[in-house]
């Protein structure tokens, strides 16, 4: 009875290395893999977020920015990828004060923050002889962080108007090895990626515009720039023009959940 049962799994087990995705084929049903491999033509679609996401998502007190990096994949080979990720976030909010005794005072203010990040990348898989999937590659992160705050303040005659923008420019470059598992014979894989990565970052002062015109009709205009870094062991700084930039290196490792699919 337990030679029936023994040689019943194995026959089940050498049944399933027959399933994969419809694009391929066992060559050697007697070579048992774990699941599906992509293969050229095939396009990948996966979510990843980073340990340092998955650390805001579950900290009250940072403000998370949007969701993690949405990645398509593009197999140009069987061991080959092309893949570009892309992440977006956006919130704005408003605020509107009047009040009318004794002084008559109109109060409007505004506030938009703007995130946008692109990152193409390569990898580059090891022979799929290998019970996971093993890969290596490098990628470009490249965007934009822009916060942008209107305010108006209206006093009687008096008007004051206050428009600051920050915007900083991203650029970066990345290096990773990732290994995958796929979810028995589904086109399913659940991985993690590790690796060393640099951002620099440009730009990122305050340009302060005030636009004041006074009861007599008086028109005055003055441009201010405003740079918050205490890492220089400084507050606010004002000044006519400031120029700034920072560069971030280090590593970081990332869950990633993929689902596999034929054009």
């Amino acid at each position: 009875m337990k030679k029936i049962l023994l040689l019943s799994v194995i026959a089940l087990f050498s049944l399933s290395t027959f399933a994969q995705l419809s694009t391929r084929e066992n060559v050697d049903p007697y070579v048992f893999k774990t699941g599906t491999r992509p293969q050229q033509g095939d396009i990948g679609l996966w979510i990843g977020p980073s340990i340092t996401e998955i650390i805001q998502m579950i900290d009250d007190d940072i403000n998370w920015r949007g969701m993690p990096m949405l990645n398509l994949k593009f197999y140009t080979s069987d061991r080959s990828v092309a893949r570009i990720g892309l992440q977006i976030y956006n919130k704005s909010q408003g605020l509107t004060a009047k009040q009318r005794q004794p002084d008559s005072v109109d109060l409007k203010h505004s506030k938009s923050h703007t995130y946008f990040m692109l990152t193409p990348g390569i990898e580059h898989h090891f022979t799929p002889k290998n019970i996971c999937d093993v890969y290596i590659g490098a990628n470009l992160p490249i965007g934009v962080n822009s916060i942008v705050n209107k305010s108006s303040h209206t006093l009687g005659k008096d008007k004051v108007y206050h428009n600051q923008t920050q915007n900083q420019f991203l650029i970066g470059i990345g290096a990773f090895v990732g290994l995958q598992f796929f979810v028995a014979d589904l086109p399913l894989a659940i991985g993690v990626e590790g690796g060393l990565s640099g951002l620099g970052k440009f730009g990122g002062v305050v340009k302060n515009v005030y636009n004041e015109i006074n009861a007599d009709g008086k028109y005055e205009k003055k441009t201010m720039y405003t740079h918050f870094d205490t890492e220089f062991g400084e507050g606010m700084v004002l000044a006519k023009k400031i120029s700034s930039n920072k560069f971030e290196l280090g590593c970081d490792f990332r869950l990633t959940f993929s689902y596999y699919f034929n054009k």
